[in-house]
């Protein structure tokens, strides 16, 4: 079984592996790639015919060994280990922490001045009416979409202080 990469699709092709498929060269195209209506790739002329596949032109294909795909599950599991608790540096962990938690500060203080601002224009649920708000249900719709602001920018505020209590020493 190979692996065909052709333009950026990843298709497998089982290629006979029988001692008469490969004693018979005629049964294989070696020059040529077929796709075929399953999309499926092979050089195999019979199941060219079979199937009714159409040759692949001027496409870059690669083909990979089986032996390509080992490798592959090493490198993933070292990579698992290397994200493991255990292999931080100490002292990085504490960095992480610090530069988070100074984020978070930074945000807090952000949404804390949008409440200030946003309750400055609220006045209390009375601000004043603006110049196209002739209609009084404008002014109502206007108002009760600053109180949905205060709302969210307190609830954010809030959700912003718990998480600070995670990096609090």
């Amino acid at each position: 079984m190979y692996k065909v990469c052709f333009g950026g699709l990843v298709a497998i092709v089982c290629l006979a592996a029988t001692a008469g498929a490969a004693a018979s060269a005629q049964q294989l195209d070696p020059t040529r790639v077929y796709r075929c209506p399953d999309n499926s790739y092979t050089n195999m002329l019979s199941v060219v015919r079979e199937k009714n596949c159409k040759p692949v032109d001027n496409a870059n294909i690669s083909v990979l060994s089986p032996a390509s795909g080992a490798p592959a599950r090493r490198v993933g599991s070292a990579a698992r280990r290397a994200s493991a608790p255990g292999q931080i540096r100490p002292g990085t962990q504490s960095e992480r922490d610090a530069e988070a938690r100074q984020l978070l500060l930074g945000e807090l203080q952000a949404q804390q001045a949008r409440l200030a601002q946003l309750q400055q224009e609220y006045d209390n649920g009375h601000p004043p009416r603006l110049g196209n708000e002739r209609n009084y249900q404008t002014y109502l719709d206007r108002v009760q979409a600053m109180k949905q602001q205060i709302e969210l920018t307190q609830a954010n505020i809030d959700s912003l202080q718990r998480e600070l209590q995670h990096y609090s020493h």
